[in-house]
């Protein structure tokens, strides 16, 4: 060596001068890890052999005994602690992660038994790889063990908690290690409830509330132990490849690659990394939960922890979905203190850990295809535990799946047109599992830029807790793409009961991709490439599934939607509706203004704007008021750069301006809600002076109202009866005050709405019989 001390007698005092830590489970393991020791020491049984300690600090369900590391910890604090332990490679099984049905029966091929391991050392001894975990001197884990713990609670003994410590760290750099051959997806949280009990914020919070509720400290601690064993996941590496089975198995229908851009898949790797961070979906279906999983799984990013409410914590299912990262959640735990604290600071926990969470940002499933208002329980939650602990930079990312088709959708359009729901059962579940089978199409994921908390909101805060989650929601809206199959649906119930040949089809679908470049949102693969031969499949499988009809016996291939699929329909081009909203309100008040022979046209449309943004806003996300105002000129200068000029020449200026809105879309994307609104209004007109409105009676009514009104066809189609629709359209009337006890002028007033609604519907009506006007007009492919 460089001061002419001997190689060999330099070796041997670094090696004196460790304390290694076996992470052994059986041992087989502590013999090959032993053996290693031994091969790597100058001197085996020497005065200067190394120190050890063996302890099963990877098997989860067994307890340490820490008598012995603690007598190893009391020598030279200059002695290096270096963690050891087997990692078991299975040829093949790195490569694909295929489960197989033994593996299912004798374990987890990474963590065998003795038996398992002595017959695999048997047939090939390099499969038992070791690991070495980062090293770090007895005087460096005593000062991260006071910066972590403040020197631990006094509950127990400091040299046990110290031990303790020592071997969860030992545990975390080995899992660090074998991250490096295994994978960032097996990165799952280790010793949590030992690492709350040590936390000086935990104590602290824990001390704070025994003296609000007059209780010892002491008690609180033990009713925490078992709310800590109810609320933390304990994911393993077998049952995350279980359930990454299970989602594959559940999208057997659908084409075998997820489409993600690799762009915003870096970045979500890097928020991942550097950031606390909750992946909120957009929810269509009961399986769209599993497409963050599935991505971050294929992708080799660490695994999300799910919510789920603590009634599926039950038998066999309970422990798969808690032992593959699902929290459990009580429904109800306000006047549950110890509960509610050890949920935020286990939440908090896991955030600055950088282990990501998910939920569905609407809280269940879409029935109507756009996004659901939020609930904001889960993400209050999370706030709350962010702003009791002090955690910044807290990043909400929204998650979009798209779908080519929608399984969950007939069972959607069933239940909003007043059908009995099937209740879930292992039949229904066995059904429905089949029913995934089927082709389906394409899966397409949008990953929108994060909405960054800097500073967690008051847990008293509510309107910051809305304008963060409205933040989210138009993130996720903006994110969405048009796709094939919402595309055709907005085209062809925009021309029903007319089918569209495949040249006009053709052509509008090119005009709306246009339309769409210039605006910036995005379009599925297929419309973005324009690829003939993709469009041909995605319709291919539209026809196959029953949502589309085709008709090639004539001349020329006509699409149409049956009348009996329009609420399916509905749904798909309810998804996109925001992107076309501002183009329906301008297209609507032209409309409108075209026959009123208004004096001051321009103030006669912008009032026109403010009504309609007024009638429909508990159907739309609507940015504030100053916002839209520019995004609605921002349009109109796209329609025609002349736009203020024409609108302000009365009559003939509008007539240009509608004939530049070409093709129009105002009527597919409104009419719907004011057919529906008009139902509910029809029923609240026909009211006698002092009698109440009974929500549940109104709605029922409403249903069978809405059936007879399209069977007299004074509303046109069956996607305008739903439930969430009359139920929207009440909250709207009980926002006008309309919808209390009837009265002679709230009469008068809801019939003069009623006249209003119907107004826009015949509107849109004569909207579009321009539409199919302009479609006998419209060019073939190749003119």
């Amino acid at each position: 060596m460089a001061d002419g001390t001997p190689r060999s007698e330099f070796v041997a005092e670094q090696l004196a001068d460790r304390l290694y830590i076996i992470d052994a489970r059986n041992r087989i393991e502590r013999q090959i890890l032993l053996d290693w020791i031994h091969a790597t020491s100058v001197d085996p049984g020497g005065e200067g052999a190394p120190m050890w300690v063996s302890l099963a600090i990877a098997d989860d369900d067994q307890a340490l005994d820490l008598d012995a590391l603690k007598a190893r910890l009391a020598g030279d604090p200059a002695r290096r602690v270096v963690p050891l332990r087997v990692a078991w490679r299975i040829p093949g099984f790195e490569r694909d992660r295929a489960l197989k049905f033994r593996h299912l029966i004798f374990g987890d091929p990474r963590r065998p038994g003795p038996l398992r391991a002595r017959f695999i050392l048997w047939r090939d001894r390099r499969r038992a790889q070791i690991l070495v975990g980062e090293a770090a001197t007895q005087t460096e884990l005593k000062a991260r063990y006071l910066a972590q713990t403040g020197g631990g609670d006094g509950c127990e003994e400091g040299s046990s908690e110290f031990a303790g410590f020592v071997a969860r760290q030992a545990g975390l750099a080995l899992d660090v290690a074998e991250r490096g051959i295994r994978g960032s997806r097996y990165k799952v949280p280790r010793f949590v409830a030992d690492s709350l009990r040590t936390n000086p914020k935990f104590r602290a919070a824990l001390a704070d509330l025994a003296g609000q509720l007059g209780r010892p400290v002491a008690d609180l601690y033990r009713e925490a132990r078992p709310l800590m064993k109810e609320v933390i996941a304990t994911p393993s590496a077998l049952f995350l490849d279980l359930r990454a089975r299970l989602d594959r198995m559940m999208f057997g229908g659908y084409a075998p690659e997820m489409e993600v851009d690799a762009a915003e898949l870096a970045k979500l790797r890097s928020v991942l990394r550097e950031h606390p961070t909750a992946i909120l979906f957009t929810h269509k279906t009961y399986i769209d939960g599993a497409t963050p999983s599935r991505l971050a799984y294929e992708n080799d990013l660490p695994m999300l922890h799910s919510f789920g409410g603590a009634n599926l914590d039950f038998a066999i299912m309970g422990q798969f979905f808690r032992r593959s990262g699902m929290i459990f959640i009580r429904r109800s735990f306000q006047d549950q203190p110890v509960y509610k604290l050890v949920l935020r600071h286990y939440i908090a926990w896991l955030l600055a850990k950088r282990f990501p969470l998910s939920w569905a940002f609407e809280g269940t499933r879409s029935r109507l295809g756009k996004l659901m208002p939020p609930k904001y329980g889960l993400m209050k939650y999370v706030l709350d535990a962010a702003h009791a602990t002090g955690t910044q930079g807290v990043h909400f990312v929204p998650f979009v799946t798209s779908f080519d088709l929608i399984r969950d959708v007939e069972e959607y359009a069933a239940e909003q047109t007043g059908r009995t729901k099937k209740p879930e059962s292992l039949a229904w579940f066995i059904g429905y599992m089949k029913s995934l089978k089927e082709p389906s199409g394409r899966i397409r994921l949008d990953i929108g830029d994060p909405v960054v908390i800097p500073e967690a909101p008051a847990p008293d805060d509510r309107r910051a807790l809305e304008r963060i989650a409205f933040a989210v929601a138009v993130e996720a809206n903006r994110v969405t793409p048009l796709t094939v199959t919402s595309v055709m649906c907005l085209i062809l119930l925009g021309t029903a009961p007319r089918g569209v040949t495949e040249a006009e089809m053709i052509a509008t679908i090119a005009r709306i991709t246009a339309w769409a470049r210039e605006r910036g949102i995005r379009l599925s693969r297929e419309l973005e490439g324009g690829d003939a031969a993709a469009l041909a499949a995605t319709l291919d499988t539209l026809v196959e599934g029953g949502l589309l009809t085709r008709f090639e016996a004539g001349s020329e291939t006509v699409y149409s939607i049956d009348p009996a699929k329009h609420p399916m329909a509905s749904y798909y081009r309810n998804i996109i509706a925001h992107h076309f909203l501002d183009r329906a309100m301008i297209e609507l008040a032209l409309f409108e203004l075209r026959d009123a022979d208004s004096k001051d046209s321009t103030a006669a449309f912008w009032a026109r704007i403010d009504r309609l943004r007024d009638l429909f806003k508990f159907e739309f996300f609507y940015p504030p008021r100053g916002e839209h105002l520019a995004a609605l000129e921002a349009e109109l200068a796209r329609i025609d750069p002349a736009w203020a000029k024409r609108l302000a020449s009365g009559d003939r200026g509008v007539a240009q301006l509608i004939r530049r809105c070409q093709p129009m879309v105002g009527h597919a994307i409104l009419l719907p809600f004011a057919e529906a609104y008009s139902v509910v209004a029809d029923i609240l007109a026909r009211a006698r002076p002092g009698d109440p409105v009974d929500e549940k009676a109104l709605l029922d009514a409403a249903l069978i109202e809405g059936r007879q009104a399209w069977l007299l066809r004074r509303i046109s189609s069956e996607a305008s009866i739903g439930k969430l629709l009359f139920a929207n359209a009440l909250s709207q009337m009980r926002h006008m005050g309309l919808a209390e006890t009837a009265t002679p002028d709230g009469l008068r007033a809801r019939r003069a709405l009623l006249v209003e609604l119907r107004g826009l519907a015949n509107v849109m009506e004569s909207m579009r019989l321009a539409t199919l006007a302009l479609a006998d007009r419209l060019p073939g492919p190749g003119e």
